[in-house]
């Protein structure tokens, strides 16, 4: 979909996708473009949702497996 910008900076977004936005948005720069991410109602909850989606491994080793993939992405 292609959307325009106004001249104060305003996006216009479709109403069948803003229906799936309540408030405030995350905005994430990618090296592709500008990610809009609904902010979560409520972010503890949704946090506890992905934490219980883990694999049962340590903070240590998701740590490590996390700055790993971090690394290989920025080469």
């Amino acid at each position: 979909m292609i959307s325009k910008i106004d001249s104060k900076g305003r996006v216009y977004i479709p109403k069948s996708m803003r229906k799936r936005i309540h408030g405030e948005v995350y905005l994430v720069e990618t090296p592709e473009g500008i990610l809009i991410i609904p902010k979560p109602e409520n972010p503890i909850e949704e946090l506890e949702k992905i934490g219980k989606s883990l694999p049962e491994k340590s903070i240590e080793e998701l740590k490590r497996e996390i700055l790993k993939q971090a690394l290989e992405e920025l080469q």
